[in-house]
């Protein structure tokens, strides 16, 4: 339950939030399921377009229309706090209504394409996109709401893979043969986008947590800074990282766990136990061909099990390379995000605060100011200390100075009384702005010279 109130959705008639502030908080999760399930169905329309042209644009346009808005009926409902097994009451008479209408005669309406996929994308897709939406607002209900997305990204690799005769491959035993370039391209992002929405619905449901009736600890103030429960650019590096590790594992493995025998129709890969004559000939086959680099030569298994293995392993060395390659780049691009991420988010940081990027008013300008002497003095190992005001970090910081260089860091002190001035809502001088801008790059500078190259690597990859 979202604060113990015995309700799961996204707004909370108890909390210390505001409903402006609830909406906002809810802004995160909506969005990424929304781009979730518009990256997913945009990969589910191309395959389709790139596999049979654009025969099938009619049924695609009623299939966005009955996905879209049921997602977006989902989530008012969700919004105005209808109940889970009202939605679902209505989608199991949706369903029933549907199959009824085909007992009774409406098949023969279906041989219409049009009819037929306005019939279908409102009785039988749109309770299952709607209950999706519902579910991705509602507490303890996430992973339910993630079947939507996952069955287009799932249909639109195996539209591509039977479109390109990947699955004729598979069931000849190349289980990877499902997979390339473009199959990965639909797969791996909609991975990412899994995680990232998972994320952001365990983030909301923090911040609606702490901020609820039942808290242990009410906040007297909204949270800011990092205290307040947000996703990261380094995170969003690392999940990143992480999509690439689970899609790529499932891609290895998930061609193995589909079904590699006849169906109950008879249909399907068919198998027979050798006879004594092709037994014999792999046994003479084998003979005339000793060791083949394969660890299994000369093993004790039926011949059956070592041809499996062999299939195995050649389906392995044809499909490695386009997956290793991928991964890769993937992988090399997460390293070079986390090793450049802090240093360049550092130099747009100090830039600004030195030359401002756009227009600022002065308060705005002085308070720059003092954070740019604040990261000097944090290269220094000068930290502010919580509730902190600027003139007793300016006496802390004095004695440290001294110790780095025998040369004077002028006008540290000035900055900070007109910091604190400002902070404090005393006023501003006419020359307060020209003081503190000429001081404190003086503070930056002088600090950043006086630290030897060890320092400097740690101080650019220090968090600002």
């Amino acid at each position: 339950m979202s604060a113990g109130t015995g309700w799961n959705g996204p707004l909370e008639f108890g909390s210390s939030l505001s409903l402006w502030g609830q909406l906002k908080e809810t802004i995160v999760p909506v969005v990424t399921y929304w781009v979730w399930v518009l990256f997913a169905f945009a990969t589910f329309c191309l395959a389709i377009i790139l596999d049979s042209g654009f025969k099938d644009a009619i049924t695609l346009v009623f299939f966005a229309g009955g996905t879209f808005v049921a997602v977006a009926f989902g989530q008012l409902c969700a919004f105005l706090r209808i109940r889970t097994w009202i939605m679902l009451s209505l989608g199991a008479a949706s369903w029933a209504f549907f199959f009824l209408f085909l007992l009774a005669g409406g098949s023969a309406l279906m041989e219409s394409d049009v009819i037929a996929a306005l019939l279908i994308s409102i009785f039988f897709l749109g309770p299952v996109a709607w209950t999706g939406g519902l579910w991705s607002l509602e507490t303890n209900r996430t992973l339910w709401s993630t079947w939507l997305p996952l069955v287009f990204t799932v249909g639109a690799v195996l539209v591509w893979a039977e479109g390109k005769g990947k699955v004729a491959d598979w069931e000849a035993g190349n289980k990877w043969a499902v997979w390339d370039f473009a199959s990965l391209a639909m797969f791996i992002p909609s991975v990412g986008l899994f995680l990232l929405y998972l994320v952001s619905r365990e983030t909301h449901r923090l911040a609606m947590w702490k901020r609820g009736p039942t808290a242990p600890l009410l906040p007297s103030q909204q949270e800011r800074g990092v205290s307040r429960p947000r996703i990261t650019f380094l995170g969003l590096v690392l999940l990143a990282g992480m999509a690439v590790v689970v899609a790529g594992a499932t891609a290895v493995i998930a061609p193995y766990l589909w079904r590699t025998g006849p169906d109950d129709n008879g249909q399907g890969p068919e198998t027979h136990a050798p006879s004594q004559q092709e037994r014999n000939q792999s046994d003479a086959d084998a003979r005339a061909n000793p060791g083949d680099g394969s660890p299994l030569d000369g093993a004790d298994l039926p011949d059956g099990v070592k041809e499996l293995v062999q299939k195995g392993g050649e389906a392995a060395k044809k499909a490695s390379g386009t997956i290793c390659s991928v991964l890769s780049i993937l992988i090399l691009a997460t390293i070079g995000a986390l090793l450049a991420y802090r240093p360049l988010k550092r130099l747009v940081v100090v830039r600004h605060l030195r030359e401002p990027l756009w227009d600022v008013t002065g308060a705005a300008r002085i308070d720059q100011c003092w954070r740019l002497v604040e990261i000097a003095l944090g290269d220094a190992g000068i930290t502010p200390l919580p509730g902190e005001d600027a003139t007793g970090l300016a006496r802390r910081a004095g004695p440290v100075l001294q110790k780095l260089s025998p040369v004077e860091v002028h006008g540290l002190e000035d900055v900070a009384e007109v910091a604190d001035r400002v902070r404090f809502g005393l006023g501003i001088g006419p020359e307060d702005v020209a003081v503190v801008e000429r001081f404190s790059k003086w503070v930056l500078d002088t600090v950043w010279e006086r630290l030897d190259d060890k320092a400097q690597v740690a101080a650019m990859y220090r968090g600002v």
